[in-house]
């Protein structure tokens, strides 16, 4: 177990996804939830890109979605759950182009991975997980353009990459680890357009960054973190529609670098109007999309917000189910 998930064992967990194809074939009004008919729902915002957010409920064991127009107290319109899903402290979620969807079992050391169509108590359509994977406890996957898995494990700082399509106990094509590698408690990861794959170092209060194709015991193009980063403990990474990298600090709140940023430097923006921040991600309007891992809320920020800013909306509230956000990806 990381020392991040230490802390956050107190507090329920889960992640968020963004999927620009959405849940095709899903019911619009979603599951029954009791009393919901009689709740005042917000207005609804408008569309940005028409995608659905994903959530993976770490203590609720189950993975919820959101409409993109969600807005208060609302209730999801899918719910993954039950003893067929194998879902298992879910602590990381990202989905590919086809819109499948990837769950990282952080107390079952798997990854899930279920249809775009799933709802209810379905089984995954694969697990990849078993000794020949070299999969450990993991709160940091991504699907890369060529449709390979990647998976952080904090417990032994490497990162296993999977070939697509990738299925039970099998082992990974490549992995990068070793004390070159700078890693120390590798958490959640993103892959820019030239296949740069950023590393968020929980313990080490850093960024580290690939080369497209580093293997092995590989050093790292650069770093970024020091003094004037603001890192603390950074946990979740994405980058935004101009190339910005989005990071949701634990301890710091919501971090923002300018594109190519390395080094010791000071994000373009900061905004501290977040507790305890486990997920991060971008929409295609360039907003910012914060899970607060301590108050049950999703937020959305304008793509300029810093400091104390005022979210443009915020999902929160029993209907919601949301138990503890955590890791973003889209």
């Amino acid at each position: 177990m990381s020392t991040s998930t230490l802390c956050r064992r107190c507090i329920p967990a889960l992640a968020i996804v963004v999927g620009l194809g959405g849940c095709a074939g899903q019911s619009a009004t979603g599951p029954f939830v009791p009393g919901a008919a009689a709740q005042s729902r917000p207005q609804a915002l408008p569309l940005h890109g028409g995608f659905r957010m994903f959530a993976a409920n770490r203590d609720g064991a189950s993975v919820v979605a959101f409409e993109s127009t969600a807005n208060g107290n609302v209730a999801p319109i899918v719910t993954i759950a039950g003893s067929k899903t194998t879902l298992l402290d879910p602590d990381a979620l990202t989905m590919d182009t086809s819109g499948k969807i990837y769950v990282a079992n952080d107390g079952g050391t798997q990854v899930a991975v279920f249809g775009p169509h799933a709802n209810g108590n379905v089984k995954p359509a694969r697990i990849v997980g078993g000794s020949n994977s070299n999969l450990g406890p993991t709160e940091g996957i991504l699907v890369d353009p060529s449709g390979d898995l990647w998976a952080s494990s904090y417990s032994v700082d490497d990162v296993t990459e999977y070939a697509p399509g990738a299925a039970g106990n099998v082992s990974p094509i490549d992995t990068i680890g070793g004390s070159n590698t700078q890693l120390n408690e590798p958490l959640g990861m993103a892959m820019n357009a030239k296949g740069e794959l950023f590393v968020a170092n929980g313990d080490a209060g850093t960024i580290v960054v690939f080369a497209k194709g580093a293997s092995g015991n590989a050093t790292p193009l650069g770093v970024i973190g020091g003094g004037s980063s603001g890192l603390s403990k950074p946990f979740a990474l994405a980058f935004d529609n101009r190339g910005r990298l989005l990071v949701a600090d634990e301890n710091s709140g919501i971090l923002v670098f300018a594109k190519g940023a390395i080094g010791d430097i000071a994000p373009v923006s900061w905004i501290t109007s977040v507790s305890y921040p486990a997920g991060v991600m971008g929409d295609s309007k360039g907003h910012i999309y914060a899970a607060e891992f301590g108050n049950n809320t999703i937020k959305e920020f304008a793509r300029s917000a810093t400091g104390n800013a005022t979210p443009l909306r915020t999902i929160e509230g029993s209907y919601t189910t949301l138990d503890g956000p955590n890791s973003l990806a889209h």
